[in-house]
């Protein structure tokens, strides 16, 4: 293992410029695939996609992030929370947004949200006006869907969203091994989850409303049923969780088709194509850029002996570009045979529990954009304006015109 001198620590976390970051991505993968960050002590960083594989399982020898080293049991958001805790969380989880839970929520997207936000899009289109995609559809589909499966009224949903965006910019500041609560992150977003918990638990039990709300104040973990505090920090963690990485993915598939007519056009005609689509838009993508992690216990990772302490960035951005794996890794291509091989979401035990819900989402919001408008292309110059932090990456805005069909 060799470290490249030069600062190229700035260049991989550049909040403003991604082409400046996965060029530094490469450089890693090509020089010095497992970097110290901070000097010679690490935080380190995994740059290829081998050695990312082999860490992303070992899950009693890696754990924590950003912010969840010491902090309360009760502040310990579902990505920070330990094994065995953590494995009775994700049980509890699964039961609110696990497949046969999130396809609960197809009815309201295809029926009623979608077309209700397509509808004002396409009134705006027909009058020639450019419509930032984000914004006014594409912000609200995500957000919306985990607030309706949790039982949170819609009309905030969009706040969340924004909320939590607010979370992650703060969390960027953050020097690696803080230790930060998310109520402390973002006191606001705190009390208002506070408040509706409140309102809940003031009720007789036997009112409360079979929702995820209640649903976590009911669980039990550990024997003991969660706190009003640790469901305030899961409730805060899912209605982030449930937003952004999806939010940003659809984003850069709507780049995508919007700079590739005949790729929109073959999707129109046959929608089998969103599914490898969505897949190569999560590698290319990576709307989480990188995780954090703390090693628990010594392991050895691609010829590297990591030590208990040693905080670890897995590098999912650089993996899911790494041309050992990915011919042209770089490319965005919708028909790449192994698309599916990403470690955008995560892999092994700790694979992201909202896998199948960020799916069926894309299927239907990128099929109901499909099915409204016969083009859609891009109103300004040859990219997007990506959000400025260095750990998510999608657009912040995404301008368009388009056509109806």
């Amino acid at each position: 293992m060799r470290c490249v001198p030069g600062g190229i620590e700035d260049d991989l976390m550049n909040p403003e410029d991604p082409a400046r970051r996965f060029a530094a991505m490469a450089k890693l993968r090509a020089e010095a695939p497992i970097h110290a960050l901070g000097g010679a002590e690490g935080p380190w960083y995994l740059a290829r996609r081998d050695a990312v594989t082999e860490a992303l399982p070992q899950v009693l020898h890696f754990g924590g992030g950003v912010g969840a080293g010491d902090v309360p049991v009760d502040d310990q958001a579902l990505n920070g929370v330990l094994e065995p805790r953590h494995g009775e969380f994700r049980r509890l989880v699964n039961g609110l947004i696990a497949p046969h839970k999130a396809r609960r929520v197809k009815p309201f997207l295809e029926t009623e949200l979608c077309p209700r936000l397509l509808d004002a899009v396409a009134q705006r289109a027909a009058r020639g006006e450019v419509v930032d995609v984000m914004r006014d559809y594409l912000d609200h589909v995500p957000s919306s869907a985990i607030a309706w499966l949790l039982g949170w009224p819609l009309e905030d949903a969009l706040q969340l969203y924004q909320w939590t965006l607010e979370i992650c910019e703060r969390g960027m500041e953050m020097r690696p091994g803080t230790d930060l609560a998310l109520r402390e992150i973002h006191p606001v977003f705190a009390a208002y989850v506070e408040k509706r918990l409140a309102e809940r638990l003031a009720l007789p039990e036997s009112e409360w409303p079979e929702d995820g709300i209640s649903k976590l104040l009911v669980s039990k973990v550990e024997g003991e049923r969660l706190s009003p505090a640790a469901v305030r920090t899961q409730l805060m963690f899912l209605l982030g969780a449930g937003s952004e990485t999806t939010r940003d993915m659809l984003g850069g598939l709507v780049f995508e088709l919007a700079r590739d007519p005949a790729l929109y056009q073959r999707l129109r005609g046959d929608r089998s194509g969103i599914a490898n689509a969505c897949e190569e838009a999560l590698r290319i993508y990576s709307p989480t850029q990188f995780m954090v992690r703390r090693c628990l216990q010594p392991v050895t990772i691609a010829e590297h002996a990591f030590a208990e302490g040693n905080l670890v960035f897995f590098g999912l951005a650089s993996a899911n570009r790494d041309e050992a794996h990915f011919e042209e890794g770089e490319r965005f291509d919708a028909q790449r045979a192994n698309a599916a091989d990403h470690l955008a979401l995560g892999a092994g035990p700790h694979l992201c529990l909202g896998n199948s819900l960020l799916r069926l989402e894309t299927q239907i919001a990128i099929g109901a954009l499909l099915d409204r408008f016969e083009a859609i292309e891009l109103a300004e110059g040859p990219g997007f304006e990506a959000l400025h932090t260095a750990m998510f990456y999608g657009p912040k805005r995404l301008p368009l015109r388009l056509h109806p069909a």
